[in-house]
């Protein structure tokens, strides 16, 4: 890549040009644009090998705090920029100037927003992996991505050589995995399953199946006693034509339906069978309203 045109003749921007992709070196440069115009120092004071700055920001008129290690070189700003977008604040640069840098530390800056990322980045048997991101990968995967780079540089150099070459190569591969297997025992379905998922599987199971529920359809809710209780005291009081008192029953459910009765008449008779289906009718009338 080409270099971009800078804006000044310092060797913190060189560097920053040197380091960056293009695309990042435009917020690094502004922040940098910055950090010669718009700050100025509010505060100084050190505790416990750190240097707390506190930087007046005039762009946005506010104060922000720089930590600084001189020893490190490792510096935190209470801005995030660099925690947010890889690249070091206006606030850090300005200390980084005030100290004389002339390189970027490691610590202030993102390797995936480098130029050199596409360079440490090879190919291995689960995909793609960093090769100096230690806290990722561990030191054997690093071998095995090493190992697989080395395996398609060397299958691009074959490319258009003589069939030789291939059978040389093959020729190779074979005698050594025949004098490495006997040495390693093959894996079985749980060695193979752990080391796809990167950790050891649990035999404990802790998670059980769900109760099975009946949930087809929607019945009626069943009231309680005491709803049903409550439902017929709501309701007036009326005739009962078998035991001659005022309560919430009549004669199908009445509760003494042996009560004896004086003879009656025919036309008394007719009067008590018009009563009861008229008060059929408004238990009818009462039990669709309730429905």
């Amino acid at each position: 890549q080409s270099t971009p045109q800078l804006f000044s003749k310092s060797a913190l921007e060189s560097d920053g040009a040197r380091l960056f992709t293009h695309a990042l070196f435009e917020e690094f440069q502004e922040e940098y644009k910055c950090s010669t115009n718009t700050l100025t120092s509010r505060g100084f004071s050190e505790s416990n090998n750190m240097e707390l700055n506190t930087v007046k920001d005039a762009l946005r008129n506010r104060n922000f705090i720089v930590q600084y290690n001189p020893g490190t070189l490792e510096s935190s700003c209470t801005c995030k920029l660099f925690e947010r977008r890889g690249v070091p604040c206006r606030h850090i640069l300005w200390i980084y100037l005030g100290n004389g840098l002339e390189k970027i530390p490691e610590s202030s800056f993102a390797k995936r927003w480098t130029k050199d990322a596409l360079r440490d980045i090879k190919s291995n048997h689960k995909g793609c992996v960093g090769v100096g991101d230690v806290d990722i990968i561990d030191k054997k995967q690093i071998e095995m991505t090493k190992l697989w780079s080395e395996v398609h540089e060397t299958m691009g150099v074959l490319i258009g050589r003589e069939k030789e070459h291939v059978e040389d190569l093959c020729k190779l591969i074979k005698e050594f995995r025949e004098k490495l297997l006997p040495s390693v025992p093959p894996m079985t379905k749980h060695q193979e399953l752990e080391e796809l998922l990167g950790c050891a599987t649990n035999n404990e199971i802790t998670i059980l199946p769900p109760k099975i529920s009946k949930n087809k359809g929607s019945g009626k809710r069943m009231l309680s006693n005491k709803a049903k209780a409550v439902a017929c005291a709501s309701k007036p009081k009326r005739m009962c034509n078998n035991c001659k008192q005022m309560a919430h029953h009549d004669k199908r459910n009445c509760p003494n339906p042996f009560v004896e009765r004086p003879p009656q008449n025919v036309d008394d008779e007719e009067e008590e069978e018009e009563e009861e289906e008229e008060e059929e009718e408004e238990e009818n009338e009462d039990d669709e309203l309730e429905d």
